[in-house]
């Protein structure tokens, strides 16, 4: 006769109240895991690594150009202008069809460091790390809509459910810490782009991101129930990794299982490493008002920064921050100026002073950050102090692990519109951090459809950005 159970494994874990079950791996993996094997073991990388951790400083929603990182004094020799006949000439649809007003920067921008940087005076506490900035003034996509333009940004193209950056980081060199995720997500409120922005694609559900709370428990579902003692809860676990076992033995082609089977493990180890690794009252109050800490206008992004560095220092590959979410954030269709000014000092010491204490703690070298947004601002108004999106030429800039700090790469034309030097595309600087991982853009494929997909496939060649690599 044949017994059949009254529920199955997943009904058991999740009937026992473990905390780690299949809750916990909705969060953890997104969906069904497809790889075998050990996924999240440490891979080799295709060639020495200038950087061993990436913190990726994402301002959503789209900041200025050249109200931060790239003045452009003739907007205000034609402020309340239209642009001059001869910018037809950059063939971009707006200005064909457009007859907003030049709208001018209101910013100082001052030179700074021994580097002579130009940064607008929404920064006060950046141009003290000015010469640890490479400023690419010459990024630039076609994508003029937020939901297409941030998968772009992150996954290299328009369209969503292709893997993101850091999906891809993982999947290269795997996770460095047995007991936290190697690919972490913090943000201050909703993407216009969904969840599906920094999402793993067609990767493995392992890779998917491990969002990051910074209140209550740090990650979803992770606290196991009071009544369920340590003991208790392992022996729950070994139980049910026995039938995972046991089943993987018949099937040994079953990728999702395996993976599975190691995101338990991660998830029961990560309810002690977990909490640890964001106590921030460990911190000295000295490094909390480095960070900003000891301000409500600061705290909230230092709060995301100081855990980053956390993070990086025990072992997390990818880190990715977000500003801006709720709200209008950096999408300053009206206000441009005030709302930059709000925002800038919103993350404004924050960002400096991670720079500062990864650079004191010897880290600096070996983490790689990026600032910048889906997109830039148009030099011309919308309203009457708005700035529409543009992506057609706007900055992003690099620090640390391998980048030759106090250098400017790229220009936009005379107005801050179109990127006219050096152009930079995504692909580029997405190739350009894989290297600086230490890999090779073109050999990190993953088959699926029928082919050798890459993160940076889309739309022709892609290069190394050499010219800002110490």
């Amino acid at each position: 006769m044949n017994h059949h159970p009254a529920f199955s494994r997943r009904e058991m874990l999740g009937r026992a109240g473990m905390g780690i079950g299949s809750l916990a791996l909705l969060d953890l993996l997104g969906r069904e895991a497809q790889a075998a094997g050990s996924p999240m073991a440490p891979q080799a990388p295709h060639h020495a690594p200038k950087a061993r951790a990436v913190i990726s400083l994402f301002m959503h929603g789209g900041p200025s150009q050249v109200d931060t990182f790239d003045p452009k004094p003739l907007l205000v020799r034609y402020a309340g202008q239209t642009l001059p006949a001869s910018f037809a000439n950059l063939n971009l649809e707006f200005t064909k069809t457009s007859t907003a007003k030049v709208l001018a920067s209101r910013r100082t921008f001052r030179q700074c460091g021994s580097s002579g940087i130009e940064i607008s005076d929404i920064f006060e506490h950046l141009p003290k790390v000015a010469d640890e900035l490479a400023v690419i003034r010459s990024c630039y996509h076609t994508e003029f809509a937020h939901a297409p333009a941030l998968y772009m940004a992150h996954s290299g193209a328009r369209q969503m459910g292709r893997p993101s950056l850091g999906a891809w980081a993982m999947y290269g060199l795997g996770c460095v810490s047995e007991n936290l995720p190697g690919y972490v997500v913090m943000r201050d409120g909703p993407l216009k782009g969904g969840p599906t922005t920094y999402g793993n694609g067609f990767l493995p559900a392992i890779y998917t991101a491990t969002e990051l709370r910074l209140s209550g428990a740090p990650i979803l579902y992770l606290n196991k129930p009071g009544e369920i003692t340590g003991g208790d809860q392992r022996r729950i676990l070994d139980f049910s990794q026995q039938l995972n076992r046991r089943h993987l033995a018949e099937q040994p082609e079953d990728g999702n299982l395996s993976a599975r089977i190691a995101a338990y493990e991660l998830a029961y180890r990560m309810q002690s490493a977990a909490p640890e690794a964001v106590d921030l009252d460990q911190e000295p109050a000295s490094v909390k008002a480095l960070y900003g800490l000891d301000n409500e206008v600061t705290r909230p992004f230092g709060t995301q920064c100081l855990n980053a560095r956390r993070l990086v220092e025990r072992g997390v590959r990818f880190v990715q921050l977000y500003h801006g979410g709720g709200g209008d954030g950096w999408d300053t269709h009206g206000a441009n100026d005030s709302k930059h000014v709000r925002n800038g000092r919103q993350i404004d010491k924050p960002i400096a002073g991670l720079i500062t204490d990864l650079k004191a703690r010897g880290l600096l070298d070996s983490t790689l950050l990026i600032w910048g947004g889906e997109f830039g601002r148009t030099p011309t108004s919308e309203g009457s102090d708005g700035r529409d999106h543009s992506p057609y030429g706007y900055t992003v800039w690099m620090a640390g692990g391998g980048i030759k700090g106090g250098t400017v790469f790229g220009a936009t034309d005379d107005f801050g519109f179109k990127a006219v030097e050096n152009p930079v595309r995504v692909r580029d600087l997405h190739a350009t951090i894989l290297h600086l991982l230490g890999l090779d853009h073109e050999k990190l494929t993953f088959y699926f459809q029928g082919l050798q997909q890459r993160l940076t496939q889309i739309d022709g060649e892609s290069r190394v950005i050499r010219e800002i690599l110490a």
